[in-house]
């Protein structure tokens, strides 16, 4: 499962928010990205920063804008505002594409995220924003569901993409169940994760998983939602191989080096999550992009390719087995 709840629970504990960079600075950070640049806005929840909806529309003047959210706070003036951003077209700025965490049926959605009441919110709120594009008669933003495939809920993926199909969302989006553990308090340093295999992962008996994939796959031929699985180029039988604790980190690549980098709300850098790279209060005007330890962990990877943490990184790519 995605590491939100610890990330959340943590801020709220021990008031960390208060250690979170200035809406003025983020700003400033924005500003130093090539127009060419996609944001995307993940968390935690986004939504729960008091002057995101601030912070996002400076972001949609000059940038593509991707947000991740668990639908809970998308209410009606929240959903107008996000139609507002929208960008008119793939090569303009603007909001492009929202995506939306549904973890299966009522109780087990609930159970994952410790709120009762969530699934029925997180619905509500993805069916106003679907609804909201449609009288529009607008394309973007374009809206994906995330579901991250479990033991739990092997058995809901199909009615998520049924209803996915049904509502009308663009991309339905089921990703490795990943047992790493992130942790982005300020100043953090995992590399040594990297290193380390992650924990065995709760199993599915291999025929119900592949016989539940198989019927996405049959239900993909005739739908207009688009079917996907994360990590990009996973096959079904590599993802039956995955629940069955049976995959190898070495059929895997990463290019998040060259392709990504975020920053935690705490002003740390970092392109894999588990190595830090620097943090925008000692970067001493200096790209952290071409700094001294993305030079280095670049060149670990090129030396390495991938590492055993990062098994079941939804950034990693798969390349099928090594002959």
């Amino acid at each position: 499962m995605c590491h939100f709840l610890e990330i959340i629970e943590d801020t709220e504990n021990n008031k960390t928010y208060k250690k979170e960079l200035s809406t003025e600075k983020i700003k400033h950070v924005i500003r130093s990205l090539p127009r060419s640049t996609l944001i995307t806005f993940t968390g935690g929840e986004a939504f729960m920063k008091a002057d995101f909806m601030d912070i996002l529309k400076y972001s949609a003047k000059n940038h593509k804008v991707h947000i991740i959210t668990n639908g809970v706070s998308l209410s009606e003036n929240v959903v107008k505002q996000l139609i507002d951003l929208r960008t008119r077209s793939l090569f303009s700025s603007g909001l492009l594409y929202m995506g939306v965490s549904l973890e299966g049926r009522e109780e087990f959605h609930d159970k994952v995220t410790v709120v009762p009441g969530s699934y029925k919110k997180t619905r509500a709120g993805l069916e106003r924003l679907v609804d909201q594009r449609k009288k529009i008669g607008g394309k973007y933003p374009l809206i994906h569901l995330t579901c991250v495939i479990s033991l739990g809920n092997v058995m809901d993926l199909v009615p998520l993409y049924d209803y996915a199909e049904k509502i009308g969302v663009n991309v339905c989006n089921f990703v490795l169940q990943n047992p790493a553990t992130y942790w982005h308090a300020k100043d953090y340093d995992q590399a040594n994760h990297l290193l380390k295999k992650p924990p065995l992962i709760e199993e599915i008996d291999p025929k119900t998983l592949k016989g539940q994939l198989d019927l996405l796959l049959e239900r993909e031929k005739n739908y207009s939602s688009q079917l996907r699985f994360s990590p990009n180029y996973i096959t079904p039988n590599e993802i039956v191989r995955y629940y069955s604790n049976q995959s190898s980190y070495k059929d895997y690549r990463c290019y998040t080096p060259w392709t990504k980098m975020a920053f935690s709300a705490y002003g740390d850098i970092f392109s894999c999550p588990h190595y830090r790279l620097g943090s925008f209060d000692n970067e001493n005007n200096i790209s952290p992009w071409n700094g001294e330890r993305s030079r280095e962990f670049r060149e670990r990877i090129k030396n390495e390719k991938i590492f055993p943490g990062c098994l079941g990184c939804c950034q990693s790519e798969y390349i099928g087995s090594e002959k």
